[in-house]
């Protein structure tokens, strides 16, 4: 973990220690997220700079100037290339800037960048979506002084950690400090989940194998930041399985006490927690991929499904590819939505040729304690360990989603059993 990510640009971080109500800590990300990009930007080589305006599509050769929030700036009305750029956590299906009504007050914009003859104004998003009537807007201010409809462009986030993320291999004059400082920002980005998962690393893994009372708030950030980026990347291949069910993720809070991060795929809204679903959690050893059955609505269309027909639910287990772990806990409830879990059973099938060696006396011993239980879970998984899942990430970003993903579209025959 490098100072970076202990300072976080001392701006953010020092925004974030004076801000208690949600909504304003989201709009002081998003503001400070707007100030990264463009301190970035004004503290690096003006080389740096001119390859961003080039990747927004803007000519130029001459020295950038930056404005933040600001309502107006520079000479609008003598300027031939005019762009409203609309910078977003996701990709929008509908353009923010299409035709419609623009009434009422602008506001003012994130920040400008400008020269002899092109302005761009940025608003930027970190939750949620652009405002139409807000862009529309801002259209109207850029068009002043000309019938010349205005640019509108929108890119992601992700795209934008990308653009960095590359560009000092493929600048000539980037400097050491250009690095340093371009270094800084991408970490940014991936340290508040704004960046293309790329893989995991040693020190997510570290993370958990620090004493509690020890951990770093930034760090709890980088590692729950990443796999938010990396369940959006295996839901995007999820969806190809079954759309209907995989519609969304949730990643959890990720207490500092926890002694792992999960997200969860399934139903939008929470729902997911009222059917068996799919999860991925990484530990200090390993990443676990499992199919989740914990909540009483979830529990009880199990034990329906063995009250009717035991054979078939055992028949759909014996069905799946070893290596996996049939896995039994009781919850118990410490705070609000916060539980303990005690293993009370755990059959393993490691023989990936014949994991039917699982027998019927090993099949009662779960099926009788999960009829018995008050607060059971039941899961079926399978682990990626520590060094095998920082294999993966080496090289082909794509290697540990496939892996991923591949266990799970196995695992969904048992969602769809459990829930049909």
């Amino acid at each position: 973990m490098t100072d970076f990510h202990r300072n976080v640009f001392y701006y953010y971080r020092g925004a974030q220690r004076s801000n208690k109500d949600h909504d304003d800590r989201d709009s002081q990300l998003e503001n400070n997220t707007t100030k990264a990009l463009i301190n970035t930007l004004d503290h690096c080589g003006n080389a740096v700079a001119l390859r961003f305006l080039d990747w927004l599509g803007i000519e130029t050769a001459g020295q950038v100037k930056y404005e933040l929030q600001k309502a107006t700036t520079g000479d609008i009305g003598n300027k031939s290339q005019r762009l409203l750029l609309g910078i977003v956590p996701a990709k929008e299906e509908d353009s923010p800037c299409a035709d419609g009504v623009a009434a009422g007050s602008s506001g003012i914009p994130d920040a400008w960048l400008y020269g002899d003859d092109y302005i761009v104004l940025i608003e930027s998003k970190v939750r949620g979506s652009l405002e139409p009537g807000q862009m529309r807007r801002y259209l109207q201010k850029l068009q002043a002084g000309t019938a010349q409809q205005p640019e509108c462009k929108v890119r992601t986030w992700a795209e934008a950690h990308r653009f960095f993320k590359t560009l000092p291999d493929e600048l000539k004059d980037v400097t050491d400090l250009d690095r340093w400082l371009i270094g800084q920002f991408t970490q940014y980005l991936e340290w508040i989940g704004m960046a293309e998962f790329a893989g995991l690393e040693q020190g997510m893994f570290d993370y958990f194998a620090t004493r509690p009372d020890s951990r770093d708030d930034g760090d709890r950030q980088w590692v729950r930041g990443t796999m938010q980026s990396f369940a959006e990347k295996v839901l995007e291949r999820l969806q190809s399985i079954d759309s209907s069910f995989y519609e969304g993720y949730h990643v959890g809070r990720l207490w500092l006490k926890e002694d792992h991060c999960w997200a969860a795929f399934g139903p939008r809204d929470g729902k997911f927690k009222q059917q068996a679903h799919q999860t991925m959690s990484l530990y200090e050893d390993r990443l676990d991929v499992f199919v989740n059955v914990e909540q009483k609505p979830a529990v009880e269309k199990l034990r329906k499904k063995i009250r009717q027909d035991k054979q078939a639910f055992r028949d759909v287990i014996l069905r799946l590819p070893a290596p996996f772990t049939v896995q039994l806990a009781e919850r118990e409830q410490k705070v609000a939505s916060q539980y303990d879990y005690y293993i009370v059973a755990r059959l393993d099938a490691v023989n990936r040729k014949d994991p039917t060696k699982l027998g019927e006396d090993e099949f009662d011993y779960i099926e009788n304690f999960l009829e018995r239980m008050h607060l059971p879970c039941l899961s079926v998984r399978r682990s990626i360990d520590r060094i095998h899942a920082l294999d993966l990430s080496q090289g082909d970003e794509q290697a540990l989603v496939d892996e991923v993903v591949g266990i799970m579209r196995e695992f969904h025959r048992l969602v769809e059993f459990i829930n049909g």
